[in-house]
């Protein structure tokens, strides 16, 4: 049995709020759209809004057909070590299904959490796989994958609740602290989220080249600056280095 993690008590601290007026924004200026376009277009708004609920359904089951054709589902026979790792994290975060892991093709180091309906995925671009492993850190892929596990289990991919975040981005970035914590808590390895992070920065390429100690001291010097969370305004994103300094503990962030 998978020690149970609460990914609860690894929320960012300022979440509450900011949850609490992305909801208010969306419910208060949501239904005022939706009334004004209804009174301007004498009811006839309705009709779209019913074609666009339609077209949405639709959407979903082809983006879900796109995954699961243009993508290698992850399972016992195709990248095993992934699947089980995956489905152990999902376990020990308490979740009733582990999302199903699809790696995909693509010249960017990413992965996503994405939900269609009911269904859930993890999906991780080759990069990101061939450059965890080539970090020497096993763990490294598995703070990846925990960070988009951590991302279903704390809400964040519910249509509502992603309209919150793609609109209100303080919200967004405080999201991505929250899942680093929990899948820091998942690895219970520090040095697999610096890698992770790492990674992240530079690539495999040039990963074996860094020196950690010199990205430590930049990683600080970045959380002192007051103008570093200032220049992610407009970011869904916190810069990676004060994700990095957070997950090292180096400042409080």
């Amino acid at each position: 049995m998978n020690t149970r993690i609460n990914p609860k008590d690894y929320i960012a601290p300022g979440t509450g709020l900011h949850s609490a007026i992305g909801w208010i924004l969306l419910l208060v200026i949501g239904p005022i759209v939706v009334l004004y376009t209804l009174v301007a277009t004498f009811g006839l708004a309705l009709i779209a809004w019913i074609v666009l609920g339609l077209l949405y359904t639709l959407r979903i089951k082809k983006e879900r057909a796109r995954i699961r054709g243009s993508a290698v589902r992850v399972d016992t026979k195709q990248f095993p070590d992934i699947y089980n790792a995956a489905r152990n994290m999902a376990e020990s975060l308490g979740m009733a299904e582990c999302p199903e892991v699809y790696i995909v093709e693509d010249n960017q180091q990413n992965a996503w959490a994405i939900k269609h309906g009911s269904k859930k995925f993890v999906v991780l671009i080759d990069d990101i796989v061939y450059g965890a492993q080539a970090t020497g850190n096993t763990k490294a892929l598995e703070f990846i994958i925990g960070h988009e596990l951590a991302h279903h289990a704390l809400g964040h991919t519910g249509i509502l609740r992603g309209l919150v975040r793609k609109y209100y981005l303080p919200l967004a970035r405080l999201d991505e602290f929250s899942c680093d914590a929990v899948a820091n808590a998942l690895v219970g390895d520090t040095k697999a989220a610096r890698d992770a992070l790492a990674l992240l920065l530079v690539g495999p390429q040039l990963f074996k080249q860094l020196d950690l100690q010199a990205l430590d001291q930049q990683a600080s010097e970045v959380v002192a600056d007051r103008y570093s969370k200032k220049s992610e305004t407009r970011l869904t994103h916190p810069l990676l280095l004060r994700r990095y300094a957070r997950v090292c503990g180096l400042a409080a962030t």
